[in-house]
């Protein structure tokens, strides 16, 4: 797998650890390669863990019976299964995986927020899985009415103790139910180990800003989000939990003052489509925070950052090394 890492640019310079996009919010656009013909269509061996039967995230107990062709709904789903070896049976993922190297090559079946259930039939698959955000609902419904079985996994929002949980149902479900033990738990040490190195630090208060320039989205995000489980991970306190913002609002000012961040964190993808730091700076209220003032600004890859899988641990190490910095 190709490496990914961390950016963070200081008033002296720059100090970069390597960078990847991966959770890119661009229209959503129907698989772009023609469906299987019958006869590739026929059911691969099976894996020794199948059939098995799962409790969804949603709740749901679902049965899978084939996991010869499998189709992540989510980049972070996407990014495990090719952690555990599943690459050569997925086929097809959505937009927010195109990041991850294993993904250049497969059929697109557009933004997970946007899907459409027939781009998804036509590749056939066996088997879905996603996080809760994939949708919408009733496409959902429809894929399995179609007789597909669905899987739903958490997104991680509610910390990153829910990752190895999260690997191991992927695991489960797919029929490598090993594997994803064995991914868990060396996942789950790497998370325990920097969580330890920020044990005794003092606490940094850090901005994560949502940027998608091409839209002029520009958020500040908040309590109940992934980018505040990460920064908590981190030994950090988050500035917009701490203004009192819940999940993501529009920046603004007094915003970002009241925020008072040290250190603004963002995705590497977001930073890019903003034109840099020195474009970042020029948003409402940027520029009048320390983060601001010193150009802290800390860029890890999306999925890195985000995705809550098998990098979780290495993305809480750089972004205590980081968050040190003063």
């Amino acid at each position: 797998m190709m490496k990914h890492g961390l950016t963070v640019l200081l008033a002296a310079g720059a100090l970069a650890m390597a960078g990847c996009a991966g959770t890119a919010e661009p229209p959503a656009k129907a698989a772009e390669q023609a469906a299987p013909s019958p006869a590739q269509a026929q059911s691969a061996p099976q894996a020794q863990g199948l059939p098995v039967t799962v409790q969804s995230a949603d709740g749901k107990q679902v049965e899978v019976k084939d996991a010869s062709k499998i189709i992540p709904l989510t980049g972070d789903v996407a990014e495990i299964v090719f952690a555990l070896g599943l690459a050569d049976k997925v086929v097809g993922v959505d937009l927010s995986a195109t990041g991850l190297p294993e993904a250049r090559q497969k059929p697109q079946i557009g933004y997970q927020r946007a899907l459409a259930a027939e781009g998804i039939l036509s590749l056939r698959p066996t088997v879905l899985v996603g996080t809760e955000e994939a949708g919408p609902p009733q496409v959902i419904d429809q894929l399995r009415g179609a007789g597909i079985p669905v899987v739903t996994v958490s997104s991680g929002a509610g910390g990153v103790d829910e990752v190895p949980g999260k690997i191991e149902l992927i695991g489960k479900a797919l029929g490598v139910a090993d594997k994803g033990a064995e991914l868990a738990a060396k996942t789950k040490a790497e998370i325990d180990a920097a969580r330890a190195k920020a044990t005794g630090t003092e606490k940094a208060r850090v901005a994560f800003l949502y940027l998608r320039g091409q839209s002029k989205t520009y958020q500040l995000g908040g309590a109940g989000t992934r980018a505040d489980a990460m920064i908590a991970a981190a030994g950090a306190e988050d500035a917009g939990t701490a203004a009192g913002v819940k999940g993501y609002k529009p920046i603004t000012a007094e915003a970002m003052v009241k925020a008072a961040p040290d250190h603004i964190l963002v995705m590497s993808m977001g930073l890019e489509s903003v034109g840099g730091v020195e474009e970042l700076l020029k948003l409402p209220g940027v520029a009048e925070t320390p983060a601001g003032k010193n150009r802290r600004v800390v860029s890890l890859d999306d999925l890195e950052l985000l995705g809550m899988g098998p990098r979780t641990g290495q993305a809480i190490d750089k972004l205590v090394t980081a968050f040190q910095q003063r």
